[in-house]
């Protein structure tokens, strides 16, 4: 998400497009489909050392990886004031790096994020569907006994199909949504902090003193974005 006209509105489209990346990495549906996949998966104790190692090692490699693309789009395209709104834009910097080899491995990581990313969101929706109204609902339960469930991951998945055919831009689109999530996400963190010191729940899993200061400095960090997203939006005017 780079926008040619950032330096124009100073530092209030960086703050935005700081408050999108940072709705983009703990947006809602994150919540509702490793939760839903957990209980579905039936994880325990034993699988405490994989969830960690997830944290540990899996988003910060991923917040390198984004790091680097906003740190590339920043070296190459925004002193020639470039918007981008495809990915072949994106996959640019790549091929001139690296060639048709670079390319190739663009075009396998475009197909497994994005594809990735429809299921996460289509069974997150169906997720939270089915357990609001009190369906039967898993990913490994037959379509006949769980029809509600699946037709409802079936069709976010063709709404989402359906979208791109349309004029609607799909990068301004998930700017939309990311200023959306931005707002909500107090509603969704606050509870799993709340779960978190439950002993009920946890026994003796429960956040310590200090995981409990650093979540509690996390949700203000949370509440800040939720409270500056729509302001800024309407001041940057999306970032532009």
């Amino acid at each position: 998400m780079v926008h040619g006209g950032a330096a124009g509105h100073g530092w209030g489209a960086y703050w935005f497009v700081a408050v999108a990346l940072f709705a983009s990495t703990v947006s809602p549906y994150e919540v509702f489909f490793f939760s839903s996949g957990g209980v579905e998966e039936r994880w325990g104790s034993a699988d405490l050392a994989n969830a960690r190692s997830s944290v540990l090692v899996g988003f910060p490699v991923g917040g390198f990886l984004a790091l680097s693309l906003v740190a590339t789009a920043a070296v190459v395209f925004h002193p020639e004031g470039v918007t981008l709104d495809s990915l072949a834009q994106v996959a640019h910097p790549v091929v001139l790096a690296f060639g048709g080899v670079g390319l190739a491995v663009a075009a396998l990581a475009f197909f497994a994020v994005t594809f990735g990313a429809a299921l996460e969101t289509g069974l997150s929706a169906a997720y939270a569907a089915a357990q609001y109204f009190g369906w039967q609902w898993g990913k490994w339960v037959r379509p006949r006994e769980a029809a509600r469930f699946h037709s409802v991951l079936l069709v976010s998945v063709l709404l989402g199909v359906l979208m791109l055919l349309t004029t609607v831009d799909p990068i301004q689109l998930t700017e939309y949504m990311l200023v959306l999530s931005a707002v909500v996400l107090p509603l969704t963190y606050l509870p799993i902090l709340i779960v978190a010191n439950d002993r009920t729940y946890l026994g003796d899993r429960v956040n310590g003193r200090l995981v409990n200061l650093l979540g509690s400095v996390f949700l203000l960090v949370i509440v800040v974005a939720s409270v500056a997203a729509i302001p800024l939006a309407v001041a940057t005017g999306m970032g532009r």
